[in-house]
């Protein structure tokens, strides 16, 4: 005896939407400046605090390995003004990080849901045949 073929269902125009309004809010975009902002924020205060709190323990040498950043950040150094030096580069570089990221996971976010969906259309359009 021969088992019946049957077709899957087609999904018709509302369910098409809301998969398209789920799809939408699982993978929401991150906001790029939002990110780049608090990354930027995180990035400075931590250079700042770091800078600052070797500043205040002192010693005869006083943060030879964060002064390096002197070789990459021009006018940062270990001291109080190096701090605030240091806070402006590490929220420029910190913003620029997190805005970077954040387009980057949109942009692969973006392609990985085009190509589920026209793999769901393909799909469509052989079970119609």
């Amino acid at each position: 005896m021969k088992k019946s073929m049957s077709r899957p269902p087609r999904l018709d125009r509302d369910m098409e939407v809301l998969v398209e309004q789920e799809l939408a809010r699982v993978f929401l975009r991150v906001d790029r400046v939002a990110l780049g902002l608090a990354v930027g924020v995180l990035g400075g205060m931590g250079l700042f605090m770091a800078t600052l709190a070797l500043v205040l323990m002192g010693g005869p040498v006083v943060g030879p390995t964060l002064g390096l950043l002197g070789q990459y950040l021009p006018g940062y150094s270990v001291t109080i003004l190096g701090s605030v030096i240091g806070l402006f580069y590490g929220c420029i570089s910190g913003f620029v990080a997190g805005w970077l990221f954040a387009a980057l996971r949109n942009a692969i976010v973006f392609i990985y849901l085009v190509a589920i969906y026209r793999s769901w259309q393909l799909r469509q359009i052989l079970d119609c045949w």
